[in-house]
């Protein structure tokens, strides 16, 4: 054999030899008890139950907000419907009704970016249960049900204050953020979300020109001239 082949196979012996010495110190460090399990079950639990009070923590946060806005939104409106509000626990963009309930998703939540938009959302779900002169959910005409709810709705957060404007941007964001088609609605009977934010601004033009808070009777006769739909508005 030559010199050339000893140098060869001294250095594979050795290679060898180093992969056998690796593998056995990375077996014995795995048993090692000290480097089996880094995060003790105690630990564990304890960050669990951390976790959990900060979500019931986040809950409440979130359900006082929504409490103290449908109180405003309630507040101000003339015959405002008999509702309460909740947090859901549901992760979609959506919120609905049940029974004389509100109910706001966490997703929903989660993607309102302010007040104003929050406001919007509330409104509309405001919008579809009945006032004192009402005697049943309002609604009839597929999609006319959610076009008046939302009509109810812009005027109930444009009396508490809120802006419509800003607040008619959450429907901009489902469409580019949520949608795949943009000028579409989610759901069949619902209203475009490009139809919503058109509304909103005609909405908010008209009651700036009335001067709604002054005479809210005036920019009631002017709404009713402009949407030629509904008899009851609040």
């Amino acid at each position: 054999m030559t010199r050339e082949g000893n140098t060869s196979s001294r250095w594979v012996t050795v290679l060898m030899a180093s992969l056998l010495v690796l593998g056995t110190a990375c077996a014995a460090g795995l048993r090692e008890p000290s480097l089996g399990r880094l995060v003790s079950e105690q630990d564990e639990r304890a960050q669990a139950a951390q976790f959990k009070r900060k979500a019931a923590h986040f809950r409440l946060r979130q359900q006082l907000r929504l409490e103290r806005m449908l109180t405003r939104l309630l507040l101000d409106s003339a015959d405002p419907p008999d509702v309460t509000v909740e947090v859901a626990g549901c992760d979609a963009v959506n919120a609905f009704v049940g029974g004389r309930r509100i109910h706001v998703c966490l997703g929903m939540l989660r993607f309102v970016k302010s007040d104003d938009e929050l406001a919007v959302v509330l409104g509309h779900e405001m919008g579809h249960l009945p006032t004192s002169a009402d005697h049943a959910l309002l609604g009839g005409i597929q999609g006319e049900g959610e076009r008046e709810a939302d009509i109810r709705g812009l005027l109930y957060a444009h009396r508490a204050g809120y802006d419509i404007r800003v607040g008619a941007q959450v429907f901009e964001r489902m469409a580019v953020e949520l949608s795949s088609e943009p000028g579409k609605a989610d759901l069949d009977d619902h209203p475009s979300h490009a139809e919503r934010m058109i509304l909103a601004e005609e909405i908010a033009r008209l009651l700036e020109r009335s001067g709604a808070e002054r005479d809210p009777k005036v920019s009631l006769r002017r709404l009713h001239h402009l949407m030629g739909l509904f008899d009851d508005l609040p």
